[in-house]
């Protein structure tokens, strides 16, 4: 008679469960870029009374009869449409019109200054950034933003290609102001940067390290170039692009390119594991991350300045996606994805769901109250 009794407790256990997941996704009602969970329930163990046989000569065959003990929670997905997009009015604030992700993380120990695995960063789909005092785009935690960063040639100008386009490093580097040239030499040189205006690095083949011209000063041990000789990062304006290209006006009036921003994409979104803020890790279940960028900015090149004539079996080599056809709003934070009336609904039955299975164990201490009491 007490498996009723442990029925109930199961089924209060998993709507207790299914109440938490409710309660979270009404608190984040207003959170920006929150996907909500959604729970479903599966039926739990069972005792077997008498198992099925089959017809005979004489007899037709017989069904089992069991008797289940309770439910338990089967998932909890989380919904990962995209939510609308909140006009914020500050240009840093970005949305994606897609299904990608940015990709943030600390700053890359290592004198290269990139991280070759993009499963090592988490992915955002808040695009609450800003640029901060060391020049670089970080978001509302610090963690920088990472991309693509223009190449210079020999005298720190940047690259371009016979089609007029600029040359992009392909390693996944914080995304970062360009560094401050200071006063030339020979200010009539033709090849020379005034002063304040942007200098871009050369990448270097064997360890795809960033390499300044000589004229900017460089810490020999970090292979970082000196702050002091950075862009004063007040008298910037950036703009960003639908295909993630961020560029800025500096004071002397000198249009620059900062970057392009990477997306990334998985192949089971809904795979990814949570970690707090709007955070979520890859692995397991989601699939590999893949990079790209929005709008195809580089969608014919490879990561960490790879190409096709590369070794074909490197587990290194990957191409640089259109990602996944994810546009970029600028001015827009995207909405939380909670949808109140559904949680609501889902409140109500829940609660009704808990309310009965405290039923089934008041009637069945009665059972066992009435069965104490036969002999009296």
């Amino acid at each position: 008679m007490t498996g009723s009794m442990y029925a109930a407790i199961a089924g209060l256990q998993t709507h207790m469960q299914k109440m938490n997941v409710i309660g979270n996704n009404i608190a984040n009602a207003n959170t920006a870029g929150f996907k909500p969970g959604v729970t479903t329930f599966t039926e739990s163990m069972y005792t077997s009374l008498k198992t099925s046989t089959g017809g005979g000569t004489l007899l037709g065959g017989t069904n089992a009869a069991q008797i289940g003990y309770g439910s338990q929670i089967s998932t909890i997905d989380v919904s990962m449409a995209a939510g609308t997009p909140a006009p914020t009015n500050i240009n840093s604030n970005l949305y994606l019109s897609g299904s990608g992700f940015f990709l943030v993380g600390p700053k890359p120990t290592g004198e290269a200054g990139y991280q070759p695995d993009p499963n090592q960063l988490v992915l955002r789909r808040v695009g609450d950034f800003k640029v901060d005092e060391n020049g670089y785009l970080v978001d509302a935690n610090g963690n920088c933003v990472y991309g693509f960063m223009p190449q210079g040639d020999e005298n720190g100008k940047i690259l371009k290609d016979a089609n007029g386009d600029i040359v992009y490093d392909t390693c996944l580097r914080p995304l970062r102001l360009p560094v401050s040239a200071p006063v030339p030499e020979n200010p009539d040189d033709a090849n020379a940067i005034q002063e304040g205006n942007a200098v871009y690095p050369t990448v270097t083949e064997d360890t795809n390290a960033f390499e300044y011209p000589d004229f900017i000063e460089v810490d020999d041990t970090t292979g970082v170039d000196d702050r002091e000789n950075r862009v004063d990062v007040e008298s910037i304006n950036l703009s960003f692009g639908n295909n993630g290209v961020i560029t800025a006006v500096t004071n002397n009036g000198e249009a620059i390119t900062m970057g392009v921003i990477a997306i990334a994409s998985v192949r089971n979104p809904s795979g990814l594991t949570k970690i707090s803020e709007g955070y979520y890790q890859p692995g397991g279940n989601s699939g590999d991350v893949t990079v790209g960028t929005s709008g195809g900015v580089l969608k014919d090149a490879y990561l960490n300045n790879m190409n096709a004539e590369d070794d074909a079996d490197d587990p290194t080599l990957s191409k640089i996606t259109a990602a996944a056809k994810t546009d970029i709003l600028s001015g827009y934070l995207e909405s939380s994805n909670t949808d109140i009336s559904t949680e609501f609904a889902d409140l109500i039955t829940t609660q009704r769901g808990f309310q009965a299975n405290t039923k089934i164990i008041t009637v069945t201490d009665e059972m066992l109250s009435e069965l104490v009491s036969m002999k009296r």
